[in-house]
């Protein structure tokens, strides 16, 4: 059983498609090296990432998928899935297959598994739109922690650069270590570890925090207060993070 071992790196995983083209060995799993351990049934393959490639398989993806394919790629890329690099893997090669018409074939379990994945990632990262807090840190620049499932920063970036154009802020992925930064003029993504968060964490309430603590309590109505149906919009694993959740 061939296992292809890559870097998780998004270049890395394109590579191993590249491999899997013009290697004679394909493979019958792929895995990270982070999490891969040596075992008496694989035969692990090192995957080397090469940028060269990697743009061939980008370039020739660009030529004969359609946007949702493109976007079904990338959404099951970011997801948290144990399973998305072997779905991704036949979902792509059934692209090159069927070309524009490939997420038609439902019927077939890669291409359906991409297309609820891509979905489910999307879905989170529209409704942490509208869950980021922030908080001042210093004058003018503004700090968000999230945990979400998936890696959704770069889903987000665009939306927070739109809104917040001519504000310094950084949204920080604390599951994974990572972090959105902008700092009015370009935005990066960058690995940023838990202690910044714990530092974060212990500043005092900002006059915007305690603004709009005060503006949900007054405009909260006792009578109508439904605990279920907030739950169901807004699930519990977000209310650490959620400022009118905090006392």
């Amino acid at each position: 059983m061939y296992v292809y071992v890559f870097d998780n790196t998004f270049d890395g995983f394109l590579t191993c498609i590249y491999e899997s083209y013009y290697n004679k060995i394909k493979p019958d799993s792929i895995s990270i090296k982070e999490s891969y351990t040596n075992n008496l049934i694989d035969i692990p393959l090192e995957i080397t990432t090469d940028i060269k490639k990697s743009s061939k398989v980008y370039i020739s993806m660009g030529k004969n998928f359609t946007n949702q394919t493109l976007k079904n790629i990338f959404n099951v890329f970011l997801s948290n899935n144990k399973n998305k690099y072997w779905i991704l893997y036949n979902y792509i090669r059934l692209a090159f297959k069927f070309k524009s018409d490939v997420d038609m074939y439902l019927n077939n379990s890669f291409i359906l598994d991409a297309s609820k994945i891509s979905k489910s990632v999307q879905l989170e990262a529209h409704k942490f739109t509208g869950f980021v807090r922030f908080k001042e840190f210093e004058t003018n620049k503004f700090y968000a922690s999230i945990e979400p499932d998936n890696n959704i920063l770069v889903l987000l970036s665009k939306h927070f650069v739109s809104r917040f154009s001519n504000q310094y802020f950084i949204i920080h992925d604390i599951k994974r270590n990572l972090a959105l930064i902008y700092n009015c003029n370009d935005y990066f993504i960058t690995e940023l570890d838990g202690d910044y968060y714990k530092k974060i964490s212990t500043l005092n309430d900002s006059i915007y925090e305690n603004l709009w603590k005060n503006y949900f309590s007054s405009a909260s109505i006792d009578s109508r207060k439904n605990p279920r149906l907030q739950c169901r919009q807004m699930p519990k694993k977000y209310w650490k993070h959620i400022l009118e959740t905090q006392k």
